[in-house]
């Protein structure tokens, strides 16, 4: 059968008008439409054409939005739909002549299920992605071997596939990790990176970027978490005349600032310690904003959402009992969740471990986010917001401790899974994000391997 193409809009794109004309519109880029050439948009826009459809005249617009990334093209395998290739940005140049029987699907392709139906296929480094709407082709071309025919569908088709997989990115020849400039990023990493700084356009859930507001049809979290269900310690308040008359200066501070791993066993860290560090760390209050009340803290935060929460696993505190306390910083008091010793065991001696250090830390403060509080708001970003957050409340963290004379030490990881066991939270509500030792300076402490 002869393969044949339908044209449409591509997802996410509107028809706006403003003062000087009708353009189209899709993040981050936009194009100015001819009063007469409006109703072609239109019909593109409400579904799938065929080129011939339209008069004569409208050929060159065609050519021009296709050229310009607007249109996404679908393959046909006589009626049959085969492939549709849906632009994120204007393509780089023309679709390649000839296409080697070699290409193969990039190690940066994703595939997953498209919501139409079909598989999809991404890559960071593509500008465009593809729904294969024959799966079975879509396999066979994991493997560098397969040349000639593919399941389901016709030679023709096969071949225009072949050619917009490596016409788009999805597909390579020879070896693309040659250069050490592409070795170096995992497909995750790299993937990350371009959704979350928008290079690529909307990449959220809506097909948004930024802060859309897409998740107003459902309840915002409340900002104060939900007070945990065992008994809760009041802590008493730091003397903020003391701290201002006493406390180095920020120069000081950030000179003297170093990873702190190892504590003094003989010397705990006290509840009025950890209490003054809490509260200055985190210690929140309510403040009015054009969207309601906000919190607001010592450390800044995304939209003035402040996801994040802290969690304290005491191990060695004067004046606390060992278990693993929610700081809330509303009430500045600690709650306690859980006392399951063998999870906060793993928790601390993973942190050890992660360290480097010769004991457990004194207290383990886990820093969590509450995902939807920041979510509902971002698109395409919030994660990677979240942990923009996390490093100024570690920074935060880092100062404060220095200040205290006490010793801190961020860690890269630490065992989450027994956060939940302890807490029995949802992951994809609330899980760990961050995770910082602290504890009293011990007379000689290793600071090898500091930030």
């Amino acid at each position: 059968m002869t393969a044949g193409e339908t044209l449409r809009l591509r997802a996410g794109v509107a028809i706006g008008r403003e003062r000087n004309g009708v353009h189209l519109v899709g993040y981050p880029d936009t194009t100015p439409i001819d009063g007469g050439d409006l109703a072609v948009v239109r019909a593109l826009a409400a579904g799938e054409h065929r080129a011939e459809e339209f008069p004569a005249q409208a050929r060159t617009l065609l050519s021009r939005l296709r050229q310009d990334g607007w249109l996404a093209v679908t393959v046909h395998d006589g009626g049959t739909p085969v492939h549709t290739l849906e632009p994120r940005r204007r393509p780089p140049a023309d679709a390649p002549a000839d296409v080697p029987s070699t290409a193969r699907l990039s190690r940066f392709t994703t595939i997953a299920a498209a919501p139409g139906g079909g598989l999809r296929a991404t890559s960071p480094r593509a500008w465009a992605s593809i729904t294969v709407h024959a799966p079975g082709a879509l396999a066979a071309l994991a493997d560098p071997g397969t040349a000639g025919p593919l399941p389901g569908i016709g030679a023709q088709a096969a071949s225009l596939l072949r050619r917009d997989l490596l016409w788009s990115g999805l597909a390579v020849t020879g070896d693309e990790d040659e250069e050490f400039r592409v070795r170096q990023w995992s497909a995750v990493d790299l993937a990350f990176h371009r959704s979350s700084r928008g290079i690529d356009g909307g990449s959220g859930v809506a097909g948004g970027f930024g802060a859309t507001y897409w998740g107003r049809e459902h309840t915002a979290a409340p900002a104060p978490r939900p007070p945990a269900a065992g008994p809760a310690t009041e802590l008493p308040h730091p003397d903020r005349e003391r701290v201002l008359a006493t406390d180095p200066s920020l120069t000081e501070v950030l000179e003297a600032r170093r990873s702190v791993r190892d504590h003094d066993a003989g010397r705990p860290i006290t509840i009025v310690q950890l209490a003054e560090f809490l509260h200055r760390c985190a210690r929140t209050a309510d403040r009015p904003t054009p969207y309601g009340d906000r919190p607001r803290r010592a450390y800044p935060g995304g939209g003035g959402v402040h996801e994040l929460e802290l969690y304290a696993v005491a191990h060695q505190v004067a004046g606390l009992e060992p278990g693993t306390y929610h700081y809330d910083g509303y009430g500045h008091r600690l709650e306690r969740v859980g006392r399951r010793p063998g999870a906060e065991g793993i928790l601390l001696d993973a942190a050890r471990a992660m360290s480097g250090a010769g004991a457990r830390p004194q207290v383990l403060v886990l820093v969590t986010a509450r995902f939807e509080q920041l979510m509902w708001v971002y698109e395409g970003l919030a994660y990677a917001l979240i942990l923009k957050n996390l490093g100024v409340l570690t920074q935060t963290m880092y100062l404060v401790a220095t200040a205290m004379g006490l010793g801190g030490c961020a860690l890269g990881s630490s065992a989450p899974r027994a956060f939940q066991r302890i807490t029995g939270a949802d992951p994809l509500s609330e899980d760990v994000v961050g995770e910082f030792m602290l504890g009293t300076v011990a007379a000689e402490h290793p600071t090898e391997g500091d930030a």
